[in-house]
């Protein structure tokens, strides 16, 4: 019965990991009332912890400096132009009202020259749509950045569950089996079975022993992987909700 159970949760359990697959920002088909019932704001919680991931701050801090390059690009044209102006003597009206020869000297009381490199405006037309274009990338990186940490918290946070599921029905399992297994035992002693049934109720009680091992390991490795995105403790974050 405990092994029909434990099939049918294999069955489900890798049902709702195809669906998360296809989706992955939906909510978490879970295996039992306790994981249906889990509060969506844990998963909001892990979304945001894992945004501060930085990998993650790699790619912002990436876009904001596309941000500065086109806003660079797009000032510095100023330094192609060049504004010249020739003050003197006269236009500065030192010799105003006076006798002196040089008063009646013409020259323009304003000489300014502006040199603006036409070959070099063209240039920087073609540098500020490559910063726009660069721009463009980093905020697409970015974003998809930002949904493929989604997708992968959501999804470690899914095997998180299903293997916490899995292990307490293997718990199950597994004293179900000793408890066979040491009926065994104590009949082997009295010589009412023979070895080889006592074989095949020790063999059980391994193999499931084995099963559980591995559950445990595979639940231990997915929540070191969710601290490692999230940068803190899995259940400190759930002792919060």
């Amino acid at each position: 019965m405990k092994k029909n159970m434990l099939l049918a949760c294999l069955f489900v359990a890798s049902t709702s990991a195809f669906a998360q697959a296809q989706k992955p920002g939906t909510p978490v088909a879970a295996t039992s009332a306790n994981t249906a019932n889990a509060p969506f704001d844990i998963r909001d919680r892990l979304v945001e912890l894992a945004l501060k991931n930085p990998g993650i701050k790699v790619r912002d801090f990436e876009r904001d400096k596309a941000v500065a390059e086109l806003n660079k690009a797009g000032a510095s044209w100023l330094n192609y132009v060049t504004v010249s102006s020739n003050l003197n003597e006269v236009s500065l009206g030192k010799y105003r009202g006076t006798t002196d020869p040089r008063n009646s000297l013409f020259y323009p009381l304003w000489n300014v020259g502006i040199s603006v490199p036409l070959g070099s405006l063209v240039q920087k037309g073609s540098d500020v749509r490559v910063a726009r274009r660069n721009l463009d990338i980093a905020s697409a990186q970015q974003e998809s950045a930002h949904r493929q940490i989604k997708a992968m918290i959501l999804s470690k946070y899914h095997d998180y569950l299903m293997n916490k599921e899995l292990l307490t029905i293997q718990n199950e399992v597994v004293e179900d089996d000793y408890a066979i297994f040491s009926q065994a035992e104590a009949k082997l002693a009295t010589g009412s079975i023979s070895y080889e049934e006592y074989s095949s109720a020790s063999k059980k009680y391994n193999d499931d022993r084995f099963k559980k091992m591995n559950i445990e390991r595979d639940l231990n490795v997915v929540k070191l992987e969710i601290e490692e995105i999230i940068g803190t403790k899995l259940d400190d974050v759930l002792a919060q909700h």
